[in-house]
């Protein structure tokens, strides 16, 4: 009988090769070693995951009730279930279905590669425009450009661009590095850029298009004379506000709040200082005069406009990197640590401290409305979540490279990418074994295929930005109107690509 093996400190057991390896530091490991203190840990939380995963599986198939074959009949069964009234038609069940059937429709397709415009650097990040499909790219490099512009190659939806465009405008914005666009209702762009150090920070605010006119897209340039400076301060978010008729935008400044207002052609600005002084990471318009702020103390602050005071409303269980606003009630909340949370705002406050310690474990938290179970990110930038509540679907990136989709109704992952390929338990023959594993691995290896599921593609590089064009967000201009149905832009090293149905 197989004992298990014993540990040693700072060795590692391999089971495969059935010996034991030194672990060695991360920064003195040679280029590709498997036996690094990260990639160790990394093993360990994949076998722990597919270990629940798989106990999880054999209860659900042990200990759940099967339906009878006879009530696979459409017309048995479902007259059976009308008669005693389980059918199930609840708003919850056709939600989660409608979710996963979106989820199921997402097809891939690419937009721009910035390396045909020999950019050596990733996209940082990116918008369009919801009236010309203005694509805006950001890119942070050492350059006297970060921000390029696409126009399509039709005015009519889905919109088109030239993938290896070598004709796109350079939107100069210093030698900074762009930290977030906002395209607001009315029109408007604003472009927040900043040095690694702070000395540097420039807030821009240009006219995109004017929904109210209906002349065609032109080329994009950041205005100079609408630029104010900040030195000494970093800017990590910013957004719109969700009015038709106003155009203002929130920067999260550093422990302040920066409201940027346009009266006519004249633009002014007011710092709100807010209650506590931890870094501002997130920033959500809950209605068009109150503004939600997610901070790095794990509290989330929202201030009102019209009365001009603030009001500390939850306590995350770690900092706050990301607000999403489901509907007027509800608000999706992303952290480090792997804490992702729905909250119902109709509940009290709770679990509110006045110095909150979200390193500590005698951190106390406010009781989320919804968990989202599965979530992976340690650590999320302000550009790597989106929700859309017309589909039910929340999207974000992963370590692993892969978008995860989570159900806004119940906080279940939708279609959750296998930790292990499915095999034949046996084959034909031992020459077949071979053939078949090099043409299922091609299958999955080739990036060009358009039938894998969005949760199962591998991205080569590290998701950056992820942005849902909602229906609401999508209106009807230069003849173009919207397709009906929601899309996934995402970027991933030097590509930009769609999800649509």
């Amino acid at each position: 009988m197989d004992s298990a093996p014993r540990e040693i400190p700072g060795y590692y057991y391999d089971a495969e090769k059935k010996k034991y390896f030194k672990v060695q530091a991360n920064h003195a490991a040679p280029s590709g070693s498997k036996y690094t203190r990260d990639d160790i840990k990394k093993r360990k939380e994949t076998s722990l995951k597919r270990k629940r995963i798989e106990e999880h599986s054999q209860r659900i198939s042990t200990e759940t009730i099967k339906r009878s074959n006879l009530l696979q009949c459409p017309l048995g069964g479902k007259l059976l279930q009308r008669e005693y009234g389980t059918l199930p038609s609840s708003r919850s069940f056709v939600s989660e279905h409608r979710a996963v059937a979106c989820a199921r429709l997402l097809s891939r397709n690419r937009l721009v590669d910035v390396t045909s415009y020999d950019a050596r650097f990733p996209v940082s990040r990116f918008a369009r425009d919801p009236w010309s499909g203005n694509l805006l790219v950001a890119i942070n490099t050492a350059s006297n450009y970060n921000l390029l512009s696409y126009l399509p190659k039709k005015q009519s939806r889905p919109w088109q661009y030239r993938l290896h465009q070598r004709q796109c405008n350079c939107a100069m914005v210093g030698y900074d590095w762009v930290t977030s666009l906002s395209i607001g209702p009315t029109g408007w762009l604003l472009v927040s850029s900043s040095n690694p150090s702070g000395e540097s920070v420039h807030i821009s605010t240009s006219r995109l298009t004017n929904p109210l006119d209906g002349r065609s897209a032109t080329q994009y340039v950041v205005d100079t004379t609408t630029t104010f400076c900040y030195p000494g301060t970093m800017v990590w978010c910013s957004a719109p506000c969700p009015s038709a008729t106003e155009s203002i935008f929130v920067v999260g400044k550093s422990s302040n709040l920066l409201f940027i207002t346009g009266i006519d052609s004249h633009w002014n600005t007011q710092t709100v200082r807010m209650p506590n002084t931890a870094d501002i990471m997130a920033v959500e318009w809950l209605t068009p005069r109150v503004v939600m702020a997610g901070m790095t103390n794990s509290l989330v602050q929202f201030y009102d406009l019209r009365s001009q005071d603030t009001a500390t409303r939850l306590q995350h269980p770690h900092g706050v990197y990301k607000i999403r606003k489901v509907d007027e009630w509800r608000i999706v909340v992303a952290g480090a640590k792997k804490n992702l949370h729905m909250y119902d705002l109709r509940y009290g406050p709770s679990g509110i401290t006045t110095r909150p310690q979200p390193n500590k474990p005698s951190h106390i938290s406010t009781e989320p409305y919804l968990t989202f179970h599965g979530y992976e990110n340690d650590h999320l930038s302000h550009d790597e979540l989106d929700i859309s509540p017309e589909t039910g679907l929340l999207a974000c990136s992963s370590p692993s490279n892969k978008i995860q989709l989570f159900s806004l109704n119940t906080g279940k992952l939708i279609m959750p990418p296998p930790l292990i390929p499915s095999l034949p338990s046996s084959f034909p023959s031992a020459h077949i074994q071979p053939q078949a594993r090099q043409r299922r691995a091609a299958e999955v290896s080739n990036p060009n295929r358009r039938d894998v599921p969005i949760t199962h593609y591998l991205y080569p590089d590290k998701i950056t930005c992820l942005r849902f064009e909602n229906l609401t967000e999508v209106p009807t201009a230069n003849g173009a109107g919207n397709t009906g149905k929601p899309s996934l832009l995402v970027s991933a090293g030097p590509i930009v690509e769609e999800w649509r149905m």
